[in-house]
């Protein structure tokens, strides 16, 4: 429904297949137009010859990893499978590594939610904002036999997040619902959706038929106000947290729609060494980021407060070297470029793939962006 949802909102369901095929996976995505509650929307089915196949997160993370995609939405994707991972791995007492997904593990599970981030990335979508999720009632059939609904893997991977209960007797989350939307929103689920000008809106259509709700799962895409003018800054100190998890924690922000962030050595009382972790945000994500802030740095408060900024116009070209192409991004002012610098994991990539020192690439990405400037 997410990937449905977001393709009706205006992401090129072709392109999102593309993508999908360097996964290695047999499938095939067809699509329906269907009516419901007097709604139009856009019904996602995906077909493959394999069914309920079992895997690891470590397989999973692997296919994912070595499919070439946009590396936010390999990393939205790999972030949602683990989550999924470590609740299953809760729930049954398995290393979230090792724990084998049956029905998750399936391949238009795989196609869901790789999908869903590749639309994301074709949409331009910088950060995500979701209400509370529904909890329907109920039982539903699994590997493991009947459970119970919500189900266990769901309540684990939405702790700590508010949820919303209803009389409905369907399973109306599933675990890999909940794990998509709280990756991709950090968990922080609210009713106020942040103020934006409004560009497209997709109804995407479920299979069954709920007794007192409409089977839609609606996604708004808009530009979220204060992009370009105020932002906020969210600051945490922290000294009881190894450096590993706080440079984790700032790619977190970061993959969660964060404009920016970063760690600062600072001393505390007492003397004691400790880092503050910052973040530039938009005001609509404030709180739903110092959520994720608090989580996984551990810090009891954050600190919040609105700052200016001027900023340049910026795009982003793609650049062909004779080994490759190279992402460069551009910044103008009053309409005159005047910096360009390569994106480091496209040359990175060039220069690992090439056996060239990261220099060179770096700079014939320059000169081959000059060259197409003065061709033009």
């Amino acid at each position: 429904m997410t990937l449905a949802s977001l393709a009706s909102a205006g992401a090129p369901l072709a392109e999102v297949s593309r993508a999908l095929e360097k996964l290695g996976v047999d499938f095939e995505i067809s699509t329906e137009t269907v009516e419901v509650s007097g709604v139009r929307a856009l019904r996602v089915t995906v077909e493959h010859p394999e069914q309920h196949a079992h895997r690891t997160f470590g397989d999973v993370r692997r296919l994912i990893e070595a499919a070439d995609l946009p590396r936010r939405s390999a990393e939205r994707a790999v972030a949602t499978f683990r989550l999924l991972a470590e609740a299953e791995g809760s729930v049954h007492g398995h290393e979230p590594e090792e724990v084998a997904f049956h029905e998750v593990g399936a391949v238009d599970s795989i196609v869901d939610v790789v999908g869903s981030c590749v639309a994301l990335e074709l949409l331009g979508v910088q950060s995500v904002s979701c209400g509370p999720l529904p909890m329907g009632t109920g039982t539903v059939p699994s590997a493991h036999g009947p459970l119970p609904v919500p189900g266990p893997a769901t309540l684990e991977i939405l702790k700590g997040s508010r949820v919303r209960w209803t009389e409905e007797p369907n399973e109306t989350t599933t675990p890999t619902g909940a794990a998509l939307m709280a990756s991709l929103t950090g968990g922080a689920f609210t009713e106020a959706a942040p103020p934006m000008v409004l560009h497209a809106t997709g109804y995407g259509a479920g299979s069954s038929t709920l007794l007192h709700t409409p089977n839609l799962l609606r996604a708004v895409v808009g530009e979220i106000e204060g992009v370009t003018g105020e932002v906020e800054l969210l600051e945490a100190n922290v000294d009881d947290a190894p450096g590993e998890l706080l440079g984790a924690a700032a790619e977190k922000l970061l993959a969660s729609g964060a404009l920016d962030a970063w760690l600062e050595p600072i001393v505390m009382k007492k003397g004691r060494g400790a880092y503050k972790v910052c973040a530039l945000v938009r005001p609509g994500d404030r709180e739903r980021l110092a959520r994720l802030l608090m989580r996984e740095t551990g810090a009891l408060g954050v600190r919040h407060y609105m700052v200016g900024r001027s900023v340049a116009e910026r795009r982003t070209v793609e650049i062909e070297l004779p080994y490759g192409a190279c992402r460069v991004k551009v910044g103008s002012l009053d309409g005159e470029d005047f910096v360009a610098a390569p994106e480091y994991t496209d040359a990175a990539r060039l220069a690992r793939e090439n056996g060239l020192p990261l220099p060179q690439v770096y700079s014939d990405a320059r000169a081959a962006l000059r060259e197409q400037w003065g061709k033009g």
